[in-house]
């Protein structure tokens, strides 16, 4: 099974850069792919579809993931009326390559040309559907050409050109991390920070620490002042003598 899942293609998400018709499959151009079947029913993808009287003309499209200007991408594709111009920044594809012959009859390609640094979507891959008229899961319709549904598959670039996102940043200048000194303050006592623990303490924990701050103020008393308060007689000692407790007072 891994053998089998090794040899199987891996899908290319490549842009699609340019796009051709051919008026024979076998005469696709060198870079690029012809689309000669359909993707529902596996039929000729014949965008022409003239009928089977007379000679039978034939028109097929190829797409191309190498080719085209360079630095430009196709981000997106509609079919317009035969009488019609194409929108406004569209290329018409009205010739086959090689013969330069009429290209379409009744319905026109016609595609859009950007900058790869312009676009974040480009077209990935084109298929047509013989049959069904709704787009597969991933694609989008772009138009019917006889009888035919031209839908296409749009993916972000690889490399995500935007140049809002791949501006590069310029270059900070370098930081000077040391610490500055100050020519009026010298000190030779190395300042420690603060320890959440004392040399004595009992905590042999030292995964808990409890945050260092200074002891709450002293609660201030507004009320009247108490004898004790009086500066004048706090913390006056009195000095009792022995005669006094014995009795004696001097007198005889």
């Amino acid at each position: 099974m891994k053998e089998l899942y090794n040899t199987l293609p891996l899908p290319d998400d490549r842009p699609v850069t340019a796009l051709c018709v051919v008026e024979d499959p076998s005469k696709c151009p060198l870079g690029y792919t012809v689309v000669a079947k359909s993707h529902d029913q596996d039929l000729d993808a014949d965008l022409w579809k003239d009928g089977f009287f007379g000679k039978r003309i034939t028109r097929y499209l190829c797409l191309s993931k190498t080719e085209g200007p360079s630095g430009f991408v196709i981000d997106s594709l509609c079919v317009i009326n035969d009488k019609d111009a194409p929108p406004n920044g569209y290329v018409l594809l009205s010739k086959t390559y090689g013969t330069e012959q009429r290209a379409w009859r009744k319905r026109q390609l016609t595609y859009r040309l950007s900058e790869k640094n312009s676009v974040f979507l480009a077209i990935t891959d084109i298929i047509i559907l013989s049959k069904s008229k709704k787009a597969p899961e991933g694609f989008t319709m772009g138009g019917e050409i006889n009888g035919l549904v031209l839908c296409y598959k749009s993916a972000p670039l690889p490399s995500n050109s935007n140049p809002m996102l791949n501006r590069v940043l310029p270059s900070l200048p370098a930081v000077n991390l040391k610490p500055t000194t100050n020519s009026g303050f010298t000190s030779s006592t190395p300042v420690v920070s603060p320890t959440p623990y004392t040399k004595n303490s009992s905590n042999a924990n030292p995964q808990i620490k409890s945050p260092v701050r200074p002891a709450p103020l002293p609660p201030l008393n507004n009320d009247k002042p108490s004898p004790d308060d009086n500066p004048a007689t706090k913390n006056h000692l009195i000095v009792i003598s022995t005669s006094t407790l014995s009795g004696f007072t001097g007198q005889k």
